[in-house]
């Protein structure tokens, strides 16, 4: 079993406890995410045509839902490819993973607020923030973490750092197109986010090796 140590003045731990948490953590916010669907309360009289309308009221709903629930599957495997590289952590990175995983939580209540009111600037705006945000903090714990090879092995493939940067940097700029269509078609802008996996499909993220 791995044990903290100290570094100097710096507190060296292992990441073992961090990634526990933020798997757990994940999951719940993606799990929650379902929640955005109401249903009749039991015992209320209903007919079938009314089941059919509510039911058609709540699946115009799951575009949002699975578009979020896409976007928490990227943020997701961002984590998990930085700490694939990401081999000890310090106080200062557990509370930059800390206010990631307060974010993240919030994923879930913006994305039902911005469900439930799609046409409203505000909701819309408060979902892209969240996002913006999310984005932001992925690229300085990468930042962080790889600065020096603070976090990660000395010998790292500049490759490897390159391509987290740009993985954050995309998502950040995303969520920026999304808060500036807000502005103009609130009923939109989130849709700006199909942009995160297309980009990081179409976008190369890691500089091929010349051919010896």
């Amino acid at each position: 079993m791995e044990h903290s140590r100290s570094s100097g003045s710096r507190f060296i731990m292992t990441t073992r406890r961090i990634e526990n948490l933020s798997d757990s953590i994940f999951a719940f916010s993606m799990t929650l995410l379902v929640m955005n669907f109401t249903f009749p309360g039991g015992g209320v009289p209903i007919n079938d045509s009314q089941v059919t309308q509510l039911f058609l009221k709540e699946i115009s709903k799951f575009d949002r839902y699975a578009l979020t629930f896409i976007l928490l599957a990227i943020l997701w495997i961002t984590h998990h490819q930085q700490f694939h590289h990401i081999k000890r952590t310090d106080r200062r990175f557990l509370w930059i993973q800390v206010a990631i995983l307060l974010f993240i939580v919030m994923v879930p209540f913006t994305a039902a607020w911005m469900s439930a009111y799609s046409s409203f600037h505000i909701t819309n705006l408060v979902f892209d923030l969240n996002l913006f945000i999310l984005g932001f903090l992925f690229l300085v714990s990468w930042l962080y973490a790889t600065h020096k090879r603070r976090l990660v092995e000395q010998d790292i493939d500049q490759r490897f750092v390159r391509a987290g940067i740009i993985r954050a940097i995309i998502s950040c700029l995303v969520a920026l197109v999304a808060i500036i269509c807000s502005f103009f078609h609130p009923g939109w802008s989130n849709y700006a986010f199909i942009l995160t996996p297309v980009l990081m499909m179409v976008v190369p993220l890691e500089k091929k090796r010349p051919a010896l």
